[in-house]
């Protein structure tokens, strides 16, 4: 007969399904920023116009979107069927034709929607006394995968179709052992933390119109900016370092700004910067990248952009949560990063120029300043 778990003993696998889920997380954050980083191969070798190198990203998010609105009843058990879908998407990809990659980029973001999602409601319910920093955390996590997504597809070059292929399939079986790791030792919370979530009956539709305005456009500049960078640069016949650079300098941006905003004491002090100033150098930072020709102004402009953005996400996530701390937020969010980058390459095509295309972010951009004053004065000025 099997003798119970000693209290030290369920510390210790406490312990080690939080570093985990912390590292699948993590991987969310790669796979997330991946397209991007694919997305000028993915122009070559399948002929692609920016409309429909668009449609690619735009199915990427709405499956993401789809799978944070199917977040739901067992966290674990989504953990596990989202896991799975990240790895049959991810190993269908580098072998898929132009027809299939539809297929398997909905498939892939359907998966990630379901993980980011489950785990952050997992960790927010488990730590319900402490979720704007657990929220943090975990966003400051993802945006270190985020981060080396970029050099690890284009550090030995622009297009090289068998590294690619090796990364996916790699990033295929780590999500596959993920799945199996959850499923065996990850337990839920306890129902009695659920129960202390605050809702109300129209849940995120009670939210202020501005504070939802700013969860819609704040996914909506992070995906369209993550999703087209490294194709601008090309474009601007910048070097091979600078097409790497640029959307390794957005992510790096928004790791720093999270990293320095996973302090809670920072994180409330600095609330009504975040609500104004920071917004303005959002709108700044993409502002410059339409017109900025020189390699250093791209990359300065890059790094801004995700250093606004970065702690944008987590702030307004726990203000939502408000009056929602369900999946609702997340789906709002995921329409967002969805709209965004197909918008700016409908309008790249439309214009024939992805500098013009970029006019979606910073409309969004401005849009999020404009919010973020009403924001901000509801919020009491604190």
């Amino acid at each position: 007969m099997t003798e119970p778990m000693t209290v030290p003993a369920k510390r210790g696998l406490a312990g080690c399904n939080r570093v985990v889920l912390y590292a699948g997380f993590a991987a969310t954050g790669v796979s997330v920023a991946l397209p991007g980083a694919l997305m000028p191969w993915l122009l070559v070798h399948w002929s692609l116009q920016d409309s429909q190198a668009g449609v690619l990203l735009f199915l990427f998010f709405v499956g993401s979107t789809v799978g944070a609105l199917l977040s739901r009843g067992s966290l674990k058990g989504s953990i596990v069927r989202g896991s799975g879908c990240v790895a049959l998407g991810a190993a269908m990809l580098p072998f898929a034709s132009h027809v299939t990659a539809y297929v398997a980029i909905l498939l892939y973001g359907f998966g990630l929607g379901v993980v980011m999602t489950s785990i952050s409601m997992l960790q927010s319910r488990r730590w319900a006394d402490d979720c704007a920093a657990e929220l943090t955390r975990l966003n400051l996590i993802w945006a270190i995968g985020a981060c080396a997504g970029p050099w690890l597809i284009l550090h030995d070059g622009v297009g090289n179709g068998l590294h690619d292929q090796h990364v996916l399939v790699a990033l295929a079986a780590g999500f596959a052992v993920f799945s199996i790791w959850v499923m065996l030792f990850e337990r839920e919370p306890a129902a009695a933390v659920r129960s202390q979530q605050r809702t109300t009956r129209w849940g995120v539709l009670a939210a202020p119109v501005a504070l939802l305005v700013m969860v819609f456009c704040s996914t909506g500049v992070e995906s369209s900016c993550g999703g087209w960078l490294a194709t601008f640069s090309q474009r601007s016949g910048h070097t091979l370092g600078v097409t790497i650079g640029a959307p390794t300098c957005f992510w790096a941006g928004l790791l720093v700004s999270r990293l320095l905003h996973s302090s809670a004491r920072i994180g409330r002090a600095s609330r009504r910067f975040l609500l104004t100033w920071n917004l303005a150098a959002m709108v700044a930072a993409v502002g410059t990248l339409l017109v900025a020709h020189q390699s250093s102004l791209t990359l300065m402009a890059a790094f801004v952009v995700g250093f606004a953005a970065g702690p944008m996400y987590p702030l307004l996530l726990s203000l939502v949560y408000k009056y929602d701390s369900g999946n609702k937020t997340y789906v709002l969010a995921g329409l967002g990063a969805a709209s965004l980058p197909l918008m700016t390459g409908l309008l790249s095509t439309a214009s024939g120029s992805l500098r013009a295309g970029l006019a979606a972010p910073f409309a969004a951009a401005a849009a999020m300043a404009i919010a973020g004053a009403f924001v901000f004065r509801e919020q009491g000025h604190s």
